[in-house]
């Protein structure tokens, strides 16, 4: 069955917390004959000042910025006032986000208007769009665009500049950008395409295309859907032209050259890659067949059966996971070592919330909050140590991707 909300990124013509960086651990030394316990009793408050100043307070002011693809907007939600503050304007169908480590700028990815948008988050305004792909001066069939000529197309950052914001027809247009990751020193984006096959990579300071990596096809499949970094490598998933029933696989890449290393098959239709550092895997959410799978970096696998149409993934703590359920309407609770499955309604007050997408960690840790993508749209407040929906939060109908940011 197909998504309605991809609908739009199949490759025919047209008519979505941060893992923080961990920390080495100081060798251990043994303590000097006669050491001064003054000495170690500074170094403990010293420990304890570091510690306070490092650790989030529990419910730190925070926004929640939500991707609206049927609106072309990124909405910012005020979760303790419970309402959108702002609506942002980025483009044709916005789709995966991206928060900078410093937290002062979110990433859009525009899946229909062959961008990425960088929105500034003191100022909660676009601050501007990158293109994934150069503007093309042909169509498929080889004949000339000749509007792109006439009206300097290259001279733009984005399609929606014409497309979808402009009177240019199809609104939808574009390589279809999907999926997006961070560089290990955070220098530069990687993207995903659906349409071209390949991978986009962005320098972030000027946002200039630096380079585009083709990816061979492996078999049928040849989408590139989505991207993901784990330790030394970047993971992209290729599936076939949906609807399909072939296998698509994950392909590991060496992370500087972007030559592939590995390839695994996995479902017909990966939804999302999610890095699992801890346990050295990368999972796929394999939307037909209701499962997730974890690859080892070195080999081996582990399946875990989830509620039907696993979409988004969302690490917890405690070893948990939480697994998006679009056609169950409802969530799994899985424990990665445990193996344990328990999935879960999304309703409220008798109201059931529909087609869940993605979620994101409150910095309580014990709050998630989830996009109910339905044409009505929600953003819900999950309580993990309840297992239920406390809250939801109206938003435009067909969202898709969330993310927790700072209040500045």
């Amino acid at each position: 069955m197909r998504r309605p909300w991809i609908a739009s990124l199949r490759a025919s013509p047209a008519p979505h917390p941060i893992l923080g960086a961990t920390v080495p651990t100081p060798t251990s030394r043994s303590s000097p004959p006669g050491g001064s316990s003054l000495a170690r009793g500074v170094l403990g408050l010293l420990a304890l000042a570091l510690a306070a100043c490092t650790a989030a307070p529990p419910n730190a002011p925070h926004w929640v910025w939500v991707s609206q693809a049927g609106s072309r907007s990124v909405a910012v939600v005020d979760p303790s006032e419970g309402r959108v503050v702002k609506r942002i304007t980025v483009g044709m169908l916005p789709h995966r986000l991206l928060l900078a480590p410093d937290g002062r700028t979110v990433y859009a990815v525009l899946v229909g208007s062959q961008a990425v948008a960088e929105i500034d988050v003191p100022g909660l305004a676009l601050r501007r769009t990158f293109l994934t792909a150069p503007v093309p001066e042909r169509r498929d069939d080889g004949s000339v665009i000749a509007a792109h000529q006439e009206q300097n197309a290259s001279g733009h950052t984005t399609c929606f500049d014409c497309h979808g914001g402009g009177p240019a027809k199809p609104a939808i247009v574009g390589t279809r950008p999907f999926g997006v990751a961070l560089s290990a020193d955070g220098a530069r984006l990687v993207v995903s395409q659906i349409r071209a096959g390949s991978l986009a990579v962005l320098e972030r300071s000027s946002g200039a295309l630096e380079r585009t990596v083709p990816l061979p096809p492996a078999g049928e499949a040849h989408e590139a859907v989505d991207v993901a970094r784990l330790g030394d490598s970047f993971y992209v998933t290729l599936r076939p032209t949906q609807p399909a029933t072939t296998p698509s696989v994950l392909r590991r890449l060496e992370a500087q050259t972007l030559q592939a290393r590995s390839e695994e098959p996995t479902g017909s239709d990966p939804a999302m890659l999610l890095p699992d550092p801890e346990r050295g895997r990368m999972l796929v959410s394999n939307f037909e067949t209701n499962t997730l799978t974890a690859f080892g970096a070195t080999g081996g696998r582990s399946t875990y059966t989830v509620s039907p149409g696993p979409l988004g993934m969302l690490l917890l703590p405690q070893g948990r996971l939480l697994s998006l359920g679009y056609y169950s309407n409802s969530v799994s609770l899985v424990g990665l070592d445990s193996g344990k499955v328990e999935s879960l309604d999304l309703e409220l007050g008798g109201e059931r919330y529909v087609n869940p997408t993605h979620a994101a960690l409150a910095p309580d840790r014990r709050h998630v909050y989830i996009v109910s993508s339905g044409t009505k749209g929600h953003l819900l407040v999950f309580d993990l140590a309840e297992k239920r929906v406390t809250r939801a939060i109206p938003i435009d109908g067909l969202s898709f991707d969330v993310v927790v940011v700072p209040k500045p």
